[in-house]
């Protein structure tokens, strides 16, 4: 005899359930009110390396700079998650006994992970700001600019030691002050006072050099970093921002009326005479196509050209910008500007950007005044149907003023259930 068996109760299920997720569930640790950053630093960095305050070249602000005594100066690049997105950083340490752990609940000889040890390699951090600080190589020059303009007033004038500069720059800054001091400041030494020759006139006084910067090597050292960075391209971003938005040609709009009236001269030269028509039409055709591959060849050639000054360009102002003072730019833009001094020239670059923008300018008018066109047309348009419908309406009431007093009472007469004339004269079935 089959006996049905009876479900438990559901309040046991869901008792047991609750207990469950009581057990795994953990409350987090309170926020901290300083929380760590994440940074990214050079693989190979020697023991010595240290995270220093030193003024910015071109802010004059204080900067931390990563500085190791093997492999030179390095600034912190923020790079930051959009804002739209919502990230973080979770950290944790590396668990090369998981896999172990994994393998031992299938091995039953090996013992499994202790709770304890768990817990504590199970500890993490998470990051609510997803910044990224990567550490980037600088030119050490940049470093030393800022003693070497000093107050800005007697650039090019004052010549010292080498080692004068590193000084002056050393008060300003504190970290450095130690690095310079301790046993690995000669490394620092060396780098700072290689970048200052590479800069600077030199005054040989016997057994000591003096240094004075030198607005000429200063701008052929800029020159030469951004050759070679347009040389590895630039960014996305900044190519299409700064190049190829700045290069783009508007395109001419074509008004249909134009081309209409130009294939009725057409056609009225065909019917005066096929032979003239068929003379002029092959003259057309062949001074078009000259024309045609003359725009296109001159058109490669700009293309070979322009964007690429057009991205030396860029890369310096970058360069200027990101880590030249400002008192220094203005001083430094007619060395810049030298042919002879930076064996670059712009002037062609100039001439198609002044025609780019004129172009820019033409079909902004030409769009202004079609929107005015279009704008007064339709206007026009609105006041036809206007005109129209208020004709209609004085018609109607000229129609219902001419109308005799009977006609008006009959047509206010209730005809609801009544036949109409026509009814009277249809063909009886």
């Amino acid at each position: 005899m089959k006996t049905r068996s009876k479900k438990p109760p559901a309040t046991v299920s869901r008792k047991t359930a609750s207990e469950t997720n009581t057990a795994t569930t953990k409350s987090l640790d309170q926020s901290v009110e300083q929380p760590p950053q994440m940074f990214v630093l050079p693989k190979d960095a020697s023991q010595a390396a240290r995270i220093i305050t030193v003024p910015h070249p071109a802010s004059a602000t204080p900067t931390r700079f990563f500085v190791c005594p093997e492999r030179g100066f390095y600034e912190f690049t923020r790079v930051a998650a959009p804002k739209r997105s919502c990230r973080s950083w979770l950290l944790a340490p590396q668990r090369p006994d998981i896999d172990n752990a994994i393998s031992a609940t299938s091995n039953e000889n090996e013992p499994a992970l202790d709770e304890e040890q768990d817990s504590e390699e199970g500890k993490g951090y998470v990051l609510q700001n997803p910044d990224l600080f990567v550490a980037t190589p600088i030119d050490p020059l940049f470093i030393i600019l800022v003693a070497l303009v000093g107050d800005g007033k007697t650039i090019g004038q004052e010549y010292l030691a080498a080692s004068d500069y590193t000084a002056s720059l050393a008060k300003t800054s504190a970290h450095l002050h130690q690095m310079l001091q301790s046993p690995e400041g000669e490394n620092f030494r060396r780098l700072l006072e290689a970048r200052v020759e590479a800069v600077c006139d030199c005054i040989d006084m016997g057994d000591e050099k003096l240094f004075a910067l030198s607005l000429s090597k200063l701008s052929e050292e800029l020159v030469k970093k951004a050759k070679r960075t347009a040389a590895k391209g630039l960014p996305a971003s900044m190519e299409d921002k700064f190049v190829r938005q700045a290069l783009d040609v508007p395109m001419p709009s074509v008004r249909r009326e134009e081309s209409e009236i130009s294939m009725a001269s057409v056609t009225k030269q065909t019917s005066e005479g096929n032979s003239q028509a068929t003379e002029t039409s092959t003259t057309t055709t062949a001074s078009a196509e000259t024309f045609a591959t003359s725009v296109t060849s001159h058109q490669a050639e700009v293309d070979s050209s322009i964007p690429a000054l057009l991205r030396i360009r860029v890369a310096l102002r970058f360069i200027q910008t990101s880590y030249i003072p400002t008192r220094l730019q203005s001083l430094m833009q007619p060395h810049l500007q030298d042919v002879k001094l930076t064996s670059i020239d712009f002037e062609p670059l100039d001439a198609r950007l002044s025609h780019i923008a004129k172009l820019k300018r033409d079909a902004q008018a030409l769009r202004s005044i079609s929107d005015n066109i279009s704008r007064k047309r339709s206007t026009a348009e609105e006041d036809e149907d206007i005109a129209i419908k208020r004709r209609k309406k004085d018609e109607e009431e000229e129609k219902k003023k001419n109308v005799s007093l009977g006609v008006r009472k009959l047509l206010k007469a209730d005809t609801s259930g009544m036949k109409k004339m026509s009814a009277f004269f249809t063909k009886k079935s």
